[in-house]
């Protein structure tokens, strides 16, 4: 499957980076783009905890594939309830669109059975090129198609890790009355823990109770993605964090991820518990 990006499509993203807030101790946020991205993608942390559990976590939920049994046989029933009002829908009209306009779409995802849940995925000249999951570009599913899409329905293959595939419905039910695009899923945002102090080194950095990683050395200054410095790739949100060092130094508080900006936040005397 050929992925397509329309960002990098419609036009050239330039190099700069532009420096868009700042606030006390050291911290600030910059607005960033893909290239930068990429020309510091060594120094990004990407196998961070919070990303990587988030991730499979999302996943999981959406093919409804958790342990709690409990659960997925509630999950089971909501999604049974939901394709048969689909099926139903579909069922009762007489005519379907004859293409689905190219961007991007709303859609429900179904296994007919486990899973009946919500997705994005971007159209162009009517062929579905990519799917996204919680709304988040990071949570592209591979997937092959197996129908193009008529009537307003297509079928795929979707990919997992183990080697399997999910075979899927997709149905563009919000465009059966009228061509209904949405928004683009939203890109990662990025922050960058960093210290000027002398033990700068042995400050690890948690999210509720998972480590994410540590500072590699003290730095005098910091900017996004600095080598030394702990730079986390993240879903936009509001996130926790506790910082720990020998010397009983520790700091705490709440960070807001915004896409395609980094956050920079220094750990130093001033703003410690």
């Amino acid at each position: 499957m050929n992925r397509i990006n329309p960002m990098n499509k419609i036009y050239a993203i330039p190099l700069i980076i532009i420096l868009s807030a700042f606030s006390s101790f050291g911290q600030s946020y910059t607005r960033i783009n893909q290239v930068a991205v990429q020309q510091n993608n060594t120094f990004i942390n990407q196998n961070n905890n919070s990303g990587l559990n988030n991730i499979a976590y999302s996943i999981s939920s959406f093919r409804n594939a958790l342990t709690d049994e409990k659960v997925k046989t509630r999950e089971i029933e909501k999604a049974k309830s939901q394709l048969a009002i689909i099926k139903n829908l579909y069922s009762e009209r007489t005519t379907f669109p004859e293409t689905i306009i190219d961007g991007w779409h709303s859609v429900k995802v179904t296994d007919n059975f486990n899973y009946c849940s919500d997705a994005k995925v971007l159209v162009n000249e009517n062929e579905i090129k990519q799917m996204v999951i919680e709304n988040y570009a990071e949570l592209s599913l591979i997937f092959t198609s197996i129908t193009g899409i008529k009537n307003a329905k297509s079928t795929v293959n979707i990919n997992l890790k183990n080697g399997t595939t999910d075979t899927a419905e997709i149905y563009f039910l919000y465009d059966l009355d009228q061509p209904n695009t949405t928004s683009e899923p939203l890109q990662a945002g990025y922050v960058t823990f960093w210290s000027d102090l002398r033990n700068a080194k042995t400050i690890e950095i948690w999210f509720k109770k998972q480590k994410q990683g540590k500072i590699e050395k003290q730095l005098e200054n910091a900017d996004c993605f600095t080598e030394g410095a702990l730079t986390l790739k993240l879903k936009p949100g509001s996130y926790d964090f506790k910082a720990e060092s020998r010397g009983a130094k520790s700091w705490s508080g709440t960070i807001e991820i915004r896409e395609n900006e980094c956050y920079t936040y220094s750990l130093n005397k001033k703003n410690k518990d």
